[in-house]
C-alpha cells in the first residue's frame, strides 16, 4: 500500500473532514479511495458508451449478448489500465 501527501486549502480540508463525519468514513484515506474508485468507474462508463456509439455508426450489425457486453467491458478496462500505466 502506498502513502500519498496532498496539499489542500483550508476550506477543502474542512469539507473533507465534514464528509468523513457525515458519511461515516474511518479516515480521509477511505474517503479519497472511494472518490478515486467512483472517478475510475465513471471513466470506464464513458469509454464504454463511446464504444457503443462507435458501434452504432458501424455498418456491420451484431447481436449484443451478455458475453459480448462482458468482452467489450473487459477490452475497455484493459485499454484504461494500459492508458493509466503509460501516463504514470
Amino acid at each position: 500500500m502506498q502513502t500519498m501527501n496532498v496539499v489542500l486549502s483550508d476550506s477543502l480540508n474542512e469539507y473533507i473532514l465534514n464528509q468523513i463525519v457525515q458519511c461515516g468514513y474511518e479516515n480521509a484515506g477511505e474517503y479519497f479511495s472511494e472518490l478515486v474508485q467512483a472517478d475510475r468507474l465513471r471513466k470506464e462508463k464513458l469509454a464504454l458508451e463511446a464504444e457503443v456509439l462507435r458501434g452504432l455508426e458501424c455498418q456491420e450489425r451484431i447481436v449484443m449478448t451478455d458475453e459480448t457486453w462482458d468482452t467489450l467491458y473487459k477490452e475497455v478496462q484493459d485499454r484504461l489500465l494500459a492508458t493509466s500505466e503509460s501516463s504514470s
